[in-house]
């Protein structure tokens, strides 16, 4: 049968079946559901029946012969095998309580080996367990990393049994390579050796060669410094004598010049003395009128100011009484009018009385009429009474608008002319402000150039104040460190010595005391004690420089001094602990300051030593803190390393560093001098000011009279407006009422019109026959011609008297007016005459003024033209102590000049000897030949003898000349033969630069050069050395080139097996999970593929199994259901079984997390592989998974014999 189920309940038995195939296919015992494998010996007891049918143990004794089932001591599988051939197989595997196994095919007894390549033969891989899928390990398949897939693929492949032998042969590769490296770099470090040593030989005879070389060179080159030496010093003592004589003429002349510019500068002081008195006179006066002048101008401004107020006050008096003639001829224009129009009312009064006689009637129908009007009055009383009363209001109501609207229109008018005086005001006005703002600028300007004037002369004041102030100080601190500058022979001497070293080797930079200063003053004496001897040690660039210096020292004995090479001194690191150590203490280097290209010098005098504020921070860093550090406090006390303290008063002199300040301050004073100058140039004269203050004051007084014009246009601009709000406000007072009384009037007018159709009608039927009578429409008519006439007189009436109203008011206005006009004059003629009276007294005042300031004037003139000859006399003077100044300072330069040629000449004698001296001594030293005429060099002294230090200074004769240096040359006379006439020509530096330059360059070559004088003879033993070394070199290369084609050989071996399997399992996952999940809403089925991390050796790395099912994203395999995940595991299980499949298949509930249509997908799949010459097994409980195979194997428990029983089926006879 090609598709076998097995089935059974749960603990029948059925992975029994699993661990029985298992084991006997070889599988280990760990991979069993048994840690040993004499677990899998089957001793449980026989359950049997007693005569009640009631179950018993049947116990038997271990010791009992017979075998049993409680007494098995061994167990065995066998399994049949039929090939496609049809040739059977019987493996048989027996295990003992012992452990041990038993292997036989065909009842032969066979070793594991022989039973497992018979296996493997017929490719049933008991490593790879091709064959069988246990419970539990679908899930393990598809949960399984990118490694262990690797891994499973190798062992299907058969790759995983060349790993060992991968890394043998890897390691050996990996030795060989070593080894080859190793003698490689042997063989390349000997043939390096090889040439070294070639190098050295030829370098080796190189350096002899060089060093005759040098020799012959060093001898040469003090031949031509020794003969240039000789040379140098005879023409200094020739040059030395020839300027003698020059020498005494040059003393006689300065004596002379001396006298002469002593008494020139007595003339000088004499005539500057007199000069001064009478400058001094002249300010005191120029001060005295300088105090008159603003008073004058005051004056003056005074006068201007009342002239103008009188002169306007005439004006304004002029315009006032042209004004108030005007009034009075409109007042009385308004009177004669106001008599005309009363006049012409009288007469028209006299003509309304004679037309009214002309309408009367006869006296019988005066009667009737008068009956009939009688009788019509009766009628419509109540009518005629309103109307009387309406009337009469109607007329109150006209007078009273005609009147008030009269009024109005006055008001009106008094407004507009008022609007257009304040326009004509307000014109005015800004003509006035523009005056005041210009004369405001024009006054500020003047008084901007007055005060900066003034200030411009403050400030040269105030400068020449601190400029005198700092001479002053200048003065007193040059007076001070000239009474502490008294120094002693020996230190004046030393410093002349040191100035001989500075001028004659270069590279001596000065003394350690001048090359740092301490940045405060309190650190002076702290300074000072840490320096110690070091304080006048003298700083020097090279080694060299400071022997050379000490030769000349030595030669001219000039004393001892200390040097300190910048180049060979040795320097202790500071430590920078003690920058931040305690408060109040601070390295000694930090508290100067110096040169950087000295910090070396200044390092070593210093050291580490720290300047503390107080003794107890002294106290603190060396005792409480334990620090073996010299601590020095401002005072000077030392508190050394070793703990002893050192204090008192310091003997150091804390002034050392003032010569240099000395020096500044006198460059200091001289440009101090020069900035006073130049501020007593440009100090601003006082002839400015006369310009500005008149100026200041006339614009003064003008800004005073436009200001006053301002104020006047502004009062007379706020009375006007004052008087506009008083005329609006009666004007919006009165609007109301003339509206009120025209609303008035009209409603009468309109009840008159209604009550008078009322009586019209009551009187047309009384008058009628009346009317007809008379030959009058109706009695209107007639009373109505009667009434025009005085209607008309009555309006004529009222119009006279609305014109003699307005006239009447006018003329009172006017008169108010005129009345002001007149009290407006009366002021103003005032003031003009108080101004007159004001000016009279001013111009007396200026009188008196001005002829004071004429005296004053005329005094200063006297006295300027008295100080003008004095400074003619003091300019003569001055020119002659000029002429003799420089006549004299002509001769002392000129005697300076010889002088200084002479020492000149004397230190280079010095220099020379000094030189000759430290030649021979070095010949002597390094036992130089060098070629002599006469004398040893044994003569030389190592040191030369010490004179008397007085006798190094320079003779001089009562003569004044001064003799030449004489030289001691210790017998010895050099042979200058060798020296050709161009060296003995030229002795300028740069010829000896050349020469040194040739002996640095042999030097310098010889320096680097490092000669092995062995190096031949062990040239032939390294050559030696090199042929064994090469022959092991080449075996090691070829045993490394033997190792690494093995390696490659089982790499590509290893790949192959690797890349086979996983390129057919590739190609076969695809199609197997299609198969397995294709459906009718799927017909394609999922995707499903493998992909590796490593191509190149993929079975060190990973391979990712990538599954994605039908109608679904892409997701990891992680995020997949369980049952997905159990159909791809299956299908990865079905790919990697069809590379070299087994002949059947044995799988262990591997649709436990499948459902029904899963499981049916599964089922199908493995009919459709299932065939004759493969076989699949199945262990399910799911009947439609094991309805659709050809037999059924049932597995029950018997509790008879307490073991599992099997049942078969042959399903194919129910097809």
């Amino acid at each position: 049968m090609n598709f076998t189920s097995i089935m059974g309940p749960n603990g029948s038995g059925k992975s029994n079946l699993m661990d029985a195939i298992s084991f006997v296919l070889g599988v280990k015992s760990a991979q069993l559901r048994s840690s040993q494998l004499r677990d899998l010996i089957y001793r449980g007891r026989k359950l049997a029946k007693d005569a009640n049918g009631n179950t018993q143990e049947d116990e038997e004794e271990e010791e009992d012969d017979d075998e049993g089932e409680g007494t098995a001591k061994k167990a065995w599988v066998m399994a049949v095998f039929i090939d496609n051939e049809n040739n059977e197989y019987r493996f048989q595997r027996t295990i003992s309580v012992s452990g041990t196994s038993e292997y036989r095919i065909n009842g032969k007894a066979v070793s594991y080996q022989t039973y497992n390549e018979t296996l493997e033969g017929h490719n049933i891989l008991v490593k790879a367990k091709n064959f069988l899928v246990f419970q539990g390990d679908v899930e393990a398949v598809a949960s399984q990393s990118p490694k262990d897939l690797a891994r499973l693929i190798e062992q299907i492949s058969g790759s995983l049994e060349l790993a060992e032998a991968y890394e043998a042969a890897r390691a050996g590769q990996d030795r060989a390579t070593e080894n080859a490296t190793f003698h490689f770099s042997k063989r390349r470090g000997i043939a390096g050796e090889i040439k070294q040593f070639r190098e050295q030989k030829t370098e080796a005879e190189r350096f002899e060669h060089l060093l005759a070389e040098r020799d012959s060179l060093i001898v040469h080159r003090l031949l031509w410094k020794l003969y240039h030496i000789e040379e140098a010093i005879e023409n200094n003592v020739r040059d030395i004598k020839s300027r003698n004589d020059e020498l005494v003429q040059l003393r006689q002349e300065q004596s002379a010049h001396e006298d002469i510019v002593t008494k020139a500068r007595a003339a000088q002081a004499a005539a500057r003395t007199e000069v001064l008195k009478r400058e001094k006179v002249i300010k005191k006066k120029e001060k005295g009128l300088e105090s008159k002048r603003p008073e004058l101008v005051a004056a003056e401004a005074q006068i201007a100011h009342s002239q103008r107020k009188a002169d306007n006050a005439v004006a304004s008096s002029a315009k006032v009484e042209k004004d108030a003639e005007k009034q009075r001829e409109t007042l009385e224009k308004l009177t004669s009018d106001l008599d005309v129009v009363k006049k012409m009312a009288e007469e028209a009064q006299g003509t309304l009385s004679h037309d009214l006689a002309g309408l009367s009637l006869n006296e019988h129908d005066l009667n009737e009429y008068h009956a009939l009007k009688a009788k019509a009055n009766v009628m419509a009383v109540d009518e005629r009474q309103e109307m009387e009363t309406v009337r009469r209001e109607e007329k109150t109501t006209s007078r009273a608008f005609t009147s008030q609207k009269d009024k109005l229109d006055q008001l009106q008018e008094k407004r507009q002319r008022l609007a257009e005086e304040a326009a004509a005001q307000k014109e005015k006005r800004e003509e006035c402000e523009a005056k005041v703002q210009e004369l405001q600028s024009s006054l500020a300007d003047a008084k901007q150039e007055q005060e900066n004037a003034q200030a411009e002369r403050a400030r040269i004041i105030t400068l020449e104040t601190e400029l005198n102030e700092k001479l002053q100080k200048l003065h007193d601190q040059l007076r001070d460190a000239a009474q502490d500058s008294h120094e002693t022979a020996k230190e004046a001497k030393f410093k002349e010595t040191l100035a001989s070293l500075q001028r004659l080797f270069p590279g001596v930079r000065g003394r350690v005391m001048d090359l740092c200063k301490p940045t405060q003053r309190k650190y002076e004496t702290a300074v000072s004690v840490i320096l110690g001897r070091n304080i006048d040690a003298i700083v020097v660039d090279h080694e060299k420089t400071g022997i050379d210096c000490i030769d000349y020292l030595r030669s001219q004995r000039a004393g001892q001094a200390t040097f300190i090479p910048l180049d060979t001194i040795k320097v202790k690191p500071v430590l920078d602990k003690f920058r931040s150590f305690a408060k109040g203490a601070r390295l000694a280097v930090d508290v100067i300051q110096f040169d950087p290209s000295v910090e070396r010098a200044m390092h070593h005098a210093c050291g580490n030593a720290l300047v503390c504020d107080t003794m107890e921070v002294a106290k603190y860093v060396c005792y409480d803190k334990q620090q073996e550090v010299k601590a020095v406090t401002l005072e000077g006390t030392i508190i050394h390393k070793g703990g002893n303290i050192t204090g008192g008063r310091s003997t150091h002199n804390n002034k050392k560093w003032e010569d240099q300040e000395v020096a500044g301050m006198r460059r200091t004073q001289d440009v101090l001098i020069s900035q006073l100058k130049e501020l007593s140039a440009s100090k601003p004269r006082n002839k400015n000011d006369d310009a500005i203050i008149p100026e200041i004051s006339r614009l003064e007084s003008a800004l005073t009279i436009a200001k006053d014009e301002l104020s006047a246009a502004k009062l007379k601009a706020t009375g006007i407006k004052d008087e506009l709000k008083h005329i609006e406000k009666e004007i919006k007072k009165q609007m109301p009422e003339v509206e009120k009384l025209d609303q008035a009037h009209s409603m009468r007018v309109q009840r008159m019109s209604e009550l008078e159709e009322v009586i019209f009608a009551a009187d047309d039927k009384i008058f009628n026959a009346f009317c007809r009578k008379i030959k009058v429409k109706n009695i209107r008519d007639y009373e109505q011609r009667q009434l025009k006439v005085a209607q008309e007189g009555s309006e004529a009436r009222l119009r006279f008297e609305t014109q003699i109203a307005r006239l009447s008011h006018q003329s009172r206005f006017e008169a108010d007016q005129l009345k002001g006009l007149e009290e407006r004059l009366t002021t103003l003629k005032a003031t003009a005459s108080k101004e007159r009276k004001a000016l009279k007294q001013l111009e007396a005042a200026q009188q008196a003024i001005q002829e004071e300031i004429d005296e004053a004037e005329v005094e200063i003139a006297t006295l300027r033209e008295d100080m003008q000859t004095s400074n003619v006399a003091l300019e003569g003077k001055t020119k002659v102590l000029d002429d003799v100044k420089r006549a004299s300072g002509k001769a002392a330069k000129a005697l300076d000049k010889v002088l200084k040629d002479i020492a000149s000449m004397n230190d280079g004698i010095e220099k020379c000897a000094s030189e000759r001296f430290a030649v021979y001594r070095k010949c002597k030293l390094e036992e130089i030949d060098l070629p002599l005429l006469q004398g040893s060099l044994n003569k030389v002294p190592m040191e030369e003898n010490l004179r008397d230090e007085m006798a190094m200074d320079v003779d001089e004769d009562e003569d004044g000349t001064q003799k030449a240096r004489q030289t001691q040359d210790y017998g010895v006379e050099v042979d200058f033969e060798q020296l050709d006439d161009d060296d003995r020509d030229n002795g300028s530096l740069e010829a000896g630069a050349e020469l040194d330059a040739q002996i640095t360059k042999i030097v310098n070559e010889i320096e680097r050069m490092t000669p092995n004088m062995k190096a031949i003879d062990k040239l032939d033993d390294v050559e030696a050395k090199l042929t064994e070394t090469d022959k092991e070199a080449e075996k090691a290369r070829k045993t490394s080139k033997d190792a690494r084609e093995e390696f490659n050989k089982i790499k590509k071996k290893r790949t192959d097996r690797f890349n086979k399997a996983y390129q057919h399992i590739s190609e076969r996952i695809d199609a197997v999970y299609k198969d397995l999940t294709k459906g009718p809403n799927a017909p394609l089925g999922g995707v499903a593929y493998l992909s590796l991390e490593d191509s190149e050796e993929p079975y060190l790395s990973g391979i990712k199994y990538h599954a994605m099912p039908p109608m679904k994203r892409f997701r990891d395999m992680e995020q997949l259901s369980g049952g997905e995940k159990t159909v791809a595991a299956l299908a990865l299980l079905f790919a990697i079984h069809s590379y070299q499949p087994a002949p059947f298949f044995v799988l262990d509930e591997v649709d436990a997390a499948l459902d029904n249509t899963n499981v049916a997908k599964v089922a199908r799949y493995i009919q459709s592989q299932a065939g004759d010459a493969f076989q699949f097994i199945v262990i399910s409980l799911k009947c439609s998974f094991y309805e659709k195979s050809q037999s059924l194997v049932g597995i029950h428990r018997d509790q008879d014999i307490n073991s599992s029983k099997s049942l078969t089926l042959d399903l194919t006879q129910y097809d």
